[in-house]
Formats: structure tokens, sequence, C-alpha cells
């Protein structure tokens, strides 16, 4: 979670001659989104609304999947 306010300069200063580059930085939060999304934890809505607000589309696009995953399983568990 604590990779959802990464911006590009801070991407590049952490990740910059990394593997993880070649991911690029929406790469890396889609893929962020997806797994707070699975993670069923709820206390993961705050980041995961963070990244809905994304510049990137295919950032916001997955980060409210993830949004709609975690909401479905909490009303799952509460039916």
């Amino acid at each position: 979670a604590d990779l959802v306010g990464l911006d590009d300069a801070g991407f590049r200063s952490r990740y910059g001659r990394t593997a993880v580059a070649r991911t690029k930085r929406r790469g890396l939060l889609r893929n962020v989104a997806v797994a707070l999304g699975n993670s069923g934890d709820v206390s993961r809505v705050a980041p995961l609304e963070h990244l809905a607000q994304d510049d990137d589309p295919l950032v916001r696009e997955h980060a409210q999947w993830a949004l709609a995953r975690l909401r479905s399983r909490t009303r799952e568990e509460s039916a």
C-alpha cells in the first residue's frame, strides 16, 4: 500500500536500474491495485481510492476494479 503515492520521479529514483523498471510505473501500480483487491483486506480501501484518482487510465481502471472486489467481498461476508 505504501507504493500508491509513487509518482514518476519517485518510481525512477527507486526502480530506475532494476528489472521493475521494465513494467513502468503504470504496470507496477496496476499490479499493486490487483494485489490489494485480491487481499480481501478492507483497510486497503483508502489506498485504492487514491489510485482510483491516478492520472493513468490503466491504474484508475484497475483500482476501480479492486475497490468493487473489496466491496463485494464485504457485502458477501455481511450477508
